[in-house]
């Protein structure tokens, strides 16, 4: 039961009362469709034309971060975040594709390729998606505190002005709020995409947090949030280091809504995001219909 929502920003909590639940609006969600997941099963989607709920582990992505992907670390073992096999895929000269599914053969064909400077046609050649590349040459940040890193992409652009090796153009996983959506049919026929309100909730701590739709992902997927998600939901002040740390972000369960004919624009910062978001969610009915829903479906994945 929802005894109060603590809305978490980058080092701020502010605690609001909640309304009783004897006032709280009806869910008015029924069963949409049933999603299936690659590692949590079955999950129950409710939903109507403006809105989809659902239950589930929340995992953590880190594209859009300056410090997501690193030339010398492929396994995000002491610099990086994340592994290469989670931002690019390898083709081999004989026409085979690796990716993340294989990612010690694909961090090997990575090295070969990076040795061989990007664009051997007689060595591997990486087809980047979570970093910016001009053809098979991967960006990489030339300055400031974060130098030497690969430029971390986003789908949905923090700011389109930029230059696509320019890491301010995409959306910074550590300081903006945003999840991954399912790029299964049975979302996208609902009109799920990038820019819609989401708004995540971890029932552990009673932690409410507001954001945006930043990226499509893989059609087994469901819940994926970005390292300020994670931050905000489990109330954590500091950033993940290495890959290790960053699984350790991931959160158990939470209940998530994304509003789809609810839909942001740019350009994105952090406040811009959260605010308008909350605006928005509000409207749907706020924390009096959201409660309802966690009460009468939430425990139903």
């Amino acid at each position: 039961m929802l005894a109060r929502v603590a809305v978490t920003w980058i080092g701020l909590s502010v605690v609001a009362a909640a309304p009783s639940m004897a006032a709280a609006a009806e869910c008015g969600l029924e069963r949409a469709f049933v999603h299936t997941t690659k590692h949590h099963g079955d999950r129950n989607i409710y939903g109507d034309a403006h809105a989809l709920f659902f239950t589930a582990p929340m995992a953590v992505n880190t594209d859009g971060a300056p410090t997501s992907y690193h030339p010398d670390d492929p396994w995000g073992s002491q610099k990086a975040m994340n592994t290469i096999c989670n931002g690019a895929n390898a083709r081999l000269p004989d026409g085979r594709t690796l990716n993340y599914s294989q990612c010690r053969a694909l961090v090997e064909a990575y090295r070969e390729a990076k040795a061989a400077g990007w664009d051997n046609p007689l060595k591997p050649r990486m087809e980047f998606y979570g970093v910016a590349a001009n053809g098979a040459i991967p960006c990489v940040i030339q300055s400031g505190p974060y130098a030497g890193y690969f430029v971390s992409t986003t789908s949905l652009p923090a700011d389109e002005s930029k230059d696509r090796c320019d890491q301010e153009r995409y959306l910074n996983s550590l300081t903006i709020p945003f999840s991954i959506y399912p790029g299964a049919s049975a979302f996208t026929q609902r009109g799920v995409g990038k820019g819609d309100v989401v708004v995540y909730y971890n029932p552990a701590n009673d932690v409410i947090e507001y954001g945006v739709v930043g990226d499509r992902g893989p059609g087994w997927g469901l819940a994926e949030g970005s390292v300020a998600f994670a931050k905000s939901l489990n109330q954590l002040t500091h950033d993940p280091q290495t890959r290790k740390d960053t699984y350790r972000f991931g959160v158990t369960k939470l209940h998530a809504l994304i509003l789809p004919s609810e839909t942001l624009s740019g350009p994105f910062t952090a406040e811009n995001v959260r605010s308008r978001a909350k605006e928005r969610f509000e409207a749907w009915g706020g924390l009096d219909r959201f409660k309802s829903c966690v009460v009468t479906i939430g425990a139903r994945p």
